[in-house]
């Protein structure tokens, strides 16, 4: 009677099984479903973003020296031309000092040459007018052969020691000219080692203490213009053609999530990441954060309409399954799971990048398993009922 029994029960569920495979994979489930089709949209384009600064400067040293002293800090404002550090240059004052005097004497010694030209012109003229004078006397044999040799040659000296006087000039002149050039490059030395604020601004970052020993290029802290602070953000280069400077933004910072920052799109950066796809966009903010730092992170949102057709379905249409996105699709009346990528939001919908084409159905995942026929009733039709 028991093997009867068991037999009874095991036929029973052997038929229940195949009446559940014939219910499910025979008879058509009525689902609601969406036919897809390709259309402009508007999207929310959100991208990651971090806080910068267009207008920035690294204040470097321009000489060698140990630094003497700190006039800031990290936070602290400053103006233009304000001296922010200076650099031990006592040798290079001593320098400026003992240049200067050789410039001096350098200009003493063109006055000198100078008189002395103007001393041996005298001497030269004379000796011209002598020579002049004792050349027709010598055509009359009114002097000797000997004195009119030794005029001449008193002459010819005469005008050789003009010539020399003014080589003399020259030299002087130029020796003036190099030692004037040694005071300017000193004088620009030591006033590099005076260190002054290139802008209007705060001191984000400093990098050197008193005593610290500085070379050409070394950093010494890092200032920004806080009224060109802006957010630097990146976008799939698919929606390069939606974005325009002067649409408006929405901004989150990770350290206030509940509030939003209003701003607009400043400019496009004319370069895509060749290995991300993404491009940069400028934004600037309308207002900053009470407490910003460069290098903050945010989240931007444009909403403007897609630059060609594109997908969107429901959110609500999306299935994952094992870690993957996809969606429910009618394929020859029954249901099957495909893989799709998706793109940015749109509303309650959401863009469909690749996965599907224009023409297929998709139906309500809650419920679907593989091979499932399908009996569909699309949104439209249900409406019309």
């Amino acid at each position: 009677m028991f093997r009867k029994i068991g037999l009874g029960i095991g036929a029973a569920a052997i038929a229940a099984v195949i009446g559940c495979g014939l219910y499910f994979y025979l008879i058509p489930t009525k689902v609601p479903g969406i036919v897809i089709e390709a259309k402009p949209v508007t999207l929310e384009m959100r991208g990651p973003a971090l806080l910068d600064a267009n207008n920035k400067v690294t204040v470097t040293a321009r000489i060698q020296g140990f630094m003497k002293s700190v006039n800031v800090d990290k936070n602290d404002p400053v103006s233009e031309n304000q001296v922010l550090a200076q650099i031990y240059s006592e040798d290079v004052a001593s320098q400026l000092a003992a240049a200067q005097a050789d410039a001096r004497a350098a200009e003493l010694a063109v006055a000198e040459t100078r008189a002395n030209s103007e001393s041996l012109r005298a001497i030269a003229d004379k000796s011209r007018a002598d020579y002049d004078r004792k050349r027709g006397l010598l055509t009359n044999a009114t002097i000797s052969q000997a004195d009119w040799t030794a005029t001449e040659a008193a002459f010819k000296q005469a005008t050789a020691d003009l010539a020399r006087a003014s080589i003399a000039i020259d030299r002087a002149l130029a020796q003036k000219t190099s030692a004037d050039a040694n005071v300017e490059s000193l004088r620009a030395r030591l006033n590099d080692a005076t260190i002054r604020s290139p802008l209007d601004g705060i001191v984000v970052q400093r990098y050197r203490n008193v005593g610290d020993l500085l070379s050409p290029g070394v950093v010494l802290m890092d200032i920004i213009d806080p009224k060109t602070v802006i957010l630097t953000a990146r976008l799939d280069e698919s929606v390069m053609g939606a974005v325009r400077p002067g649409q408006s933004v929405t901004a989150r910072f990770a350290a206030e999530q509940a509030r939003q920052f209003k701003g607009s799109v400043w400019r496009l950066i004319r370069k895509v990441d060749q290995e991300t796809r993404e491009f940069e966009i400028h934004v600037t903010l309308d207002e900053l954060p009470s407490t910003w730092a460069l290098g903050q992170r945010a989240t931007v949102t444009i909403e403007a309409v897609s630059p060609t057709a594109t997908i969107a379905i429901p959110q609500d249409l999306i299935a994952r399954r094992q870690g993957r996105v996809g969606v429910w699709k009618s394929a020859d009346g029954r249901a099957e799971w495909v893989p799709v990528n998706l793109g940015y939001p749109s509303g309650k919908s959401i863009q469909i990048v690749s996965g599907l084409e224009p023409g297929d159905i998709v139906v309500q995942p809650k419920g679907r398993f593989d091979y499932q026929p399908l009996q569909v009733v699309t949104r439209e039709q249900a409406a019309a009922r």
